[in-house]
């Protein structure tokens, strides 16, 4: 039989085990929490570098709690990661490289990539009376080292694929490609696979000739390939002459200068040869066939032919030379045939002489009236004086007439004084 003494301690023993009991409970169940609005977790710097170290700072809390609790990915015992005693200064951490300080905030140092996550922090809000929880993010990115860029050829013809690698060995970085040092813009038949890393481009043109790269980035850093150089081979394409000709054929004036040249798009630069009617021209051997002085038998079709050595293409196109005469100098240009200047002088000649002619027989031919009068005055010039001077009856009717006399000069008699030049006389003669 139990001593009366031994039943109060009995009791006592039990007592003690419930507290013991309910002590051990308290400790493993987790009070319900609320989610907070009135504070937030930060990170400082907003994101966070490979090897360096980040602060989640607590903002918004207006009053300190007793504790801090952090939490990773989730709101659970067994992703607490730190536990922060305000009255003691006492830390419970689960990674060396993290500390809260006295106002709550997780430093986190010697960073990587696997530290991007969801962090929480759970404390008492003397405020509301109640345990909340604030919830941050924090990205951590690699410092982007510089990429490399390889293809399927730096040397292709026109039509063929090619295919460029933007190589890094970072991992979830983002990728731009460049043409030219300006930013790519994707067109038909291209395309970019893989993550962006690989960009297709089909039907090549020689548009596409030129230098690519590409960039890596993320939200701390960027870095760009050195430039891949690609070469398009291409062509001959259609031929044009210079001067341009005019319906297939060149005008060019006798014993001028004459430049021909034929223009053609092709890479690598093609090669030429000129035929003159047919004839191989050994001496002309690039783009340019030049005559100087040229001569009528320099009239013909000349044919320029140009080849490209890679592509294995080739093209031809003639074109007529016409040598002309020198056109009249102010004249429009064109030029008149030797018989047609012939028939031009022969009428000028014949007009000139019809003209002499006419102006001869007006105006210088002798008459022969003069010498019969001449007669006539050296016979009966002393009579008709005499009879001039008688019959000069005013009723009678008289006829007379001039007669033109031309006396030569002689030497002077002894009793005369004759003209000493030719002297024209008009003697008035009448008749019955």
């Amino acid at each position: 039989m139990e001593s009366p003494s031994q039943a109060p301690h009995s009791g006592s023993s039990l007592w003690k085990g419930f507290l013991l009991t309910a002590s051990i409970l308290s400790c493993w169940i987790q009070p319900t929490s609320a989610q907070s609005d009135s504070f937030s977790v930060v990170p400082n710097p907003p994101y966070g570098t490979v090897g360096s170290s980040v602060i989640l700072d607590i903002q918004g809390l207006s009053q300190q709690p007793p504790s801090y609790t952090w939490y990773r990915k989730a709101v659970i015992p067994s992703n607490r990661i730190a536990f922060y005693h305000v009255a003691n200064g006492q830390l419970t951490a689960s990674d060396s490289r993290l500390n809260v300080s006295s106002n709550g905030s997780l430093s986190i140092s010697n960073l990587t990539l696997s530290d991007t996550d969801d962090y929480f922090v759970q404390l008492f809000d003397p405020t509301s009376s109640e345990i909340v929880t604030a919830q941050g993010h924090l990205a951590v990115y690699e410092t982007a080292s510089k990429p490399t860029i390889t293809a399927n050829s730096t040397n292709v013809m026109e039509n063929s694929t090619l295919v460029f690698t933007c190589n890094t060995e970072h991992e979830g970085m983002n990728i731009l490609w460049f043409f030219n040092n300006k930013s790519l813009s994707l067109n038909e038949g291209q395309y970019l696979s893989d993550g962006d890393l690989i960009l297709t481009v089909k039907n090549v043109t020689r548009k596409h000739a030129g230098s690519y790269q590409c960039e890596i980035w993320n939200p701390i850093s960027s870095n760009r390939s050195d430039p891949l150089e690609v070469t398009v081979n291409y062509g001959p394409d259609d031929i044009l002459f210079s001067p341009s000709p005019a319906g297939d054929e060149i005008r060019v004036i006798f014993q001028q200068s004459l430049t021909l040249v034929c223009q053609v798009e092709s890479y690598p630069p093609a090669q030429y040869e000129w035929r003159v009617n047919v004839t191989v021209s050994p001496e002309f051997t690039n783009n340019t066939y030049i005559i100087q002085n040229v001569s009528w038998e320099d009239s013909g079709q000349y044919t320029c032919l140009a080849w490209n050595n890679v592509t294995e293409l080739s093209v031809s196109k003639a074109v007529t030379v016409r040598v002309i005469e020198q056109p009249p100098e102010g004249g429009s240009g064109s030029s008149l045939s030797g018989g047609a200047i012939a028939g031009i002088v022969i009428g000028v000649i014949a007009g000139v002489a019809l003209v002499g002619f006419l102006i001869y027989f007006l105006f210088f031919r002798p008459s022969g009236g003069a010498s019969e009068h001449h007669d006539t005055e050296h016979k009966s010039s002393a009579p008709n004086h005499r009879q001039t001077n008688s019959d000069s009856s005013p009723n009678r009717t008289e006829e007379v007439s001039y007669a033109s006399v031309n006396f030569n000069a002689q030497k002077p008699l002894a009793t005369a004084q004759l003209p000493s030049h030719t002297d024209t006389v008009y003697s008035e003669i009448k008749k019955k």
